[in-house]
């Protein structure tokens, strides 16, 4: 129990007939086997608790439709359903992607990562703007179009607060770096609102919205100029 890493422990090995090469080989192929189990379960357990989280990645290699990343100790799977449209990878290419969940496999664990996920930009809002990590302004909303554009919808419970001007940053700065993380992606930072009609008016801007008319079963008509 009170060993230390690096300390060297030595053991009196009884002598037997049989205790020959290949009784040896055997052994440390099972050592080695259960070490590399040990090791995957590890893997296994620490991505299991980063789900919904970002990954830095590298491009590894392509097989077919899927792109194969490198996320430190192990590869993550970027499917073809979860690439984004018109996007291309190449070996060595760093990006941003989402830890879209993790599956145990008798081959080991599989880890799928994302580039189309809608909270891929809700992540990358949180590391860039630090009024929405510490919650002083809310992601209330998102509609994403993968590889065309976004719609983030925010909010600040404090009045003090501008949380559109936050998002956006100094001469659009911050709301910049998650664009181009995104390969040039359109992002539309909006206003967040209880009301039905003022929300839908905000969130289909830049188009100017003359009327909103709520319907039936979460419906709404909008009128806007012709």
């Amino acid at each position: 129990k009170g060993v230390t890493p690096g300390e060297e422990l030595e053991f009196s090995l009884e002598t037997k007939a049989d205790f020959g090469r290949i009784a040896a080989q055997t052994a440390k192929q099972v050592v080695l086997q259960k070490i590399k189990e040990i090791e995957k379960e590890a893997i296994f357990s620490e991505f299991q608790a980063k789900e919904g989280e970002i990954l830095s990645s590298v491009v590894q290699r392509i097989e077919g439709r899927n792109v194969f990343l490198n996320i430190g100790k192990t590869l993550g799977i970027l499917p073809r359903e979860e690439q984004v449209p018109g996007e291309f990878y190449r070996p060595g290419q760093r990006l941003k992607t989402y830890l879209l969940k993790t599956e145990n496999t008798a081959k080991g664990p599989l880890i799928f990562l994302s580039r189309s996920h809608p909270k891929l930009v809700a992540k990358l809002f949180e590391i860039e703007v630090p009024e929405i990590s510490s919650g002083q302004v809310q992601i209330k909303a998102i509609a994403r179009e993968a590889g065309s554009r976004s719609k983030v919808a925010v909010s600040s419970n404090d009045e003090r607060i501008d949380p559109i001007g936050a998002a956006v940053g100094q001469r659009g700065t911050r709301v910049m770096t998650v664009i181009s993380e995104l390969g040039g992606e359109k992002i539309d930072i909006i206003k967040w609102s209880e009301k039905p009609e003022e929300f839908i008016a905000s969130s289909l801007s830049p188009a100017k919205v003359l009327e909103i008319r709520t319907g039936e079963k979460n419906t709404a008509l909008a009128l806007v100029p012709e």
